[in-house]
């Protein structure tokens, strides 16, 4: 397999995805277009009932007797397009634009996260290759609540004995551990009142670094939510009467917000104190943050008077909250110092008519050291007036220190690449944590191309990489086949 036989290959098949639109929750089309893709390949597969796949494919003939290896990824896909491009994500197909090394969507999110998986095992299934028995899992919905990983049955496991998971980001890292998470909503419901002040002010938070928070949370980087916070509690400090109107931002649990605005009626008489108060606060934000978030704009704006205001146990409740949630590391990992192993974020508010929601995304490679965290949830909530639901807990997966797998695919990449992988447990999450709740006995790695901006309108894929990518799997099953 050459590099260009391997690119030419994987892409054929990624165009054959990119036809069917896959955003999480709407994956049936292309869940269907799959199986009937693998049935032309000769490959019976298998759908559930929220539509992931499981397809067996037999070994290579003489190795019939290996162990049983997964190959596995999802589906889904994050669908965002650039302002201005006309796009619907559940019924456009992705066009694909090839720039050299680089293949990336016009104007619109490109799928690679996970698309290159489904890609590659589809490809690799078609090669020469001396393989063991082998299973592909196609899960729907990791990236938005794990749905394809929670219900599938775990009968699909506990036969197998490697698992190589695709959706890592980077060539030259091996993945043995991820983080468990859980997503929780506090909510308070709102009491509004005409205002009483007749001044409407926007005080907003925005150009900060923001990013993906089980990838940089310890970079200690700025909340701009917690930031607009900390305004209004200063105001508060000082005695100003104000009331919340309105309060957002955020884009995602699982991101950094960078970006904020609170809409307060106050009296026109402590207008200066506010813009007194907002540059006290952002001198502050800068000693903290310096050399890091220089780019950060503080600015208290004029706004549309406001037709109802919170009330003032709602103002101080919902402010309250923000300030007791903490955002960022809490812990680090005793056996890797340089990995967190408790965290979390604050990562978006939303204020309607009625209520308040805000979303808080805790993370902890521990599974117990995360139930612990989450016992003081209701606490808080109690403590300010407000409801919290949180979801069932996504299982970390724990590096397996008698791992097969992890040193023989290391080996292969540094036969074919020169250079010896980096071997890296990450803070965010993965659905091998699902499998290896499934079955403790697993032996994991995730693997991945070189892939950025993953959840925009800028993701792309460097292609020479998704061909070491084959190169490597291949030679690993390879000698998986011969263990």
């Amino acid at each position: 397999m050459t590099e260009k036989e391997i690119i030419e290959g994987v892409l054929s098949e990624f165009e054959g995805l990119a036809k069917h639109p896959r955003p999480s929750h709407h994956e049936k089309n292309v869940s269907d277009y799959i199986v009937a893709r693998l049935a032309e390949l000769g490959i019976t597969a298998k759908q559930d009932s929220v539509y992931n796949i499981v397809a067996d494919v037999p070994a290579t003939k003489g190795f019939e007797k290996a162990p049983l290896t997964v190959l596995q990824g999802h589906m889904d896909m994050v669908c965002v397009a650039k302002p201005g491009v006309s796009y619907d994500p559940l019924k456009d197909p992705i066009r694909l634009v090839r720039e050299g090394n680089i293949l990336r969507a016009d104007g619109t999110s490109l799928g690679a996260d996970d698309g290159i998986a489904v890609a590659v095992a589809l490809y690799l299934i078609q090669q020469k290759i001396n393989h063991g028995p082998l299973r592909l899992i196609f899960t729907v919905d990791e990236e938005t609540g794990m749905t394809g990983a929670t219900n599938l049955d775990a009968a699909h496991v506990k036969d197998a004995k490697y698992v190589i998971n695709c959706d890592s980001e980077s060539i030259d890292v091996i993945c043995v551990a991820s983080a468990g998470s859980t997503h929780m909503h506090f909510m308070r419901q709102l009491h509004r009142e005409v205002p009483a002040g007749d001044v409407a002010l926007a005080v907003r938070v925005h150009r900060l670094l923001g990013g993906h928070s089980g990838e940089v949370i310890n970079e200690g980087r700025g909340n701009a939510i917690k930031a607009v916070s900390s305004v209004l509690r200063r105001l508060a400090d000082k005695g100003a009467d104000y009331r919340l109107a309105d309060f957002s931002g955020g884009i995602a649990a699982n991101a950094i917000p960078a970006d904020a605005t609170a809409i307060i009626v106050i009296a026109s008489k402590d207008k200066d104190l506010v813009e007194k108060t907002v540059q006290e606060a952002e001198k502050e934000f800068r000693l903290t943050y310096e050399g890091l978030e220089d780019k950060a704009v503080f600015e208290v704006t004029p706004s549309a008077m406001a037709q109802s205001v919170f009330s003032k146990e709602d103002t101080e409740a919902v402010v309250d909250l923000i300030s007791l949630l903490h955002c960022g590391v809490f812990s680090m990992n005793r056996a890797i110092p340089t990995l967190p192993d408790l965290s979390s974020s604050l990562g978006t508010i939303v204020t309607t008519d009625k209520d308040v929601t805000i979303q808080y995304f805790p993370r902890s490679s521990a599974d117990a050291r995360l139930r612990e965290f989450l016992l003081s949830m209701p606490v808080i909530a109690r403590l300010t007036g407000t409801d919290v639901h949180i979801d069932e807990p996504m299982p970390a997966w724990t590096e397996n220190m008698h791992s097969r797998l992890q040193p023989l695919m290391a080996g292969v990449y540094e036969e074919l690449m020169g250079k010896k992988p980096r071997i890296e447990a990450m803070h965010g999450g993965l659905e091998t944590g699902y499998l290896y709740a499934m079955n403790p006995d697993l032996d994991i790695v995730a693997v991945g191309p070189e892939t950025h901006d993953i959840h925009s309108a800028d993701e792309c894929v460097e292609l020479d990489t998704v061909a070491q990518l084959v190169q490597v799997i291949a030679g690993t099953l390879e000698k998986l086949a011969q263990l």
